[in-house]
């Protein structure tokens, strides 16, 4: 079995969430940094054939230093959203409204074209187009988190 470090893996499956915190931690060089590790085992934690599994102290490392796939994963398993309140408070108001806007419309059109008979579906939503809409749902649920803690603040006068 030949290695290859860039092998597709399905949106949410922890090897892709894996894959998602090195990227935002800064890619494999500082992630080799930051866990003391080579190279060969950094790209062991994400590959999905591999049965190397990251810990949890490790995933605290990398979460510390502003990599958020997996705070948002775990959210997301429990039935919520996570949003980084640092996020919340510097968000423009005009521009989370327009970005929910335009991330509803993209996941209706997404969701409405996996129910439709085509050529590419036959009308129901298959695991793949399900887990396609649910990459583009999560980040919508980002930016409404994000606009009801910015509402929030502005409710209890906090916003002055």
């Amino acid at each position: 079995m030949a290695f290859n470090p860039v092998k597709q893996r399905p949106y949410g499956e922890p090897k892709e969430v894996v894959a998602r915190l090195f990227e935002e931690a800064g890619g494999i060089p500082k992630v080799m940094e930051l866990l003391d590790l080579s190279r060969t085992r950094v790209y062991a934690l994400a590959d999905p054939d591999s049965t190397n599994e990251i810990s949890y102290t490790r995933v605290c490392a990398l979460t510390e230093g502003g990599a958020t796939a997996a705070a948002q994963h775990l959210a997301a398993l429990a039935g919520g959203v996570f949003v980084p309140i640092d996020k919340a408070d510097d968000a423009d108001w005009l521009a989370l409204a327009g970005e929910a806007s335009s991330r509803n419309a993209r996941n209706i059109a997404a969701l409405m074209e996996s129910l439709s008979e085509t050529e590419r579906s036959p009308g129901e939503v298959d695991q793949q187009e399900a887990r396609e809409i649910l990459k583009i749902l999560d980040e919508q649920l980002g930016v409404l988190a994000m606009q009801r803690a910015k509402l929030s603040v502005i409710a209890a006068g906090e916003d002055e």
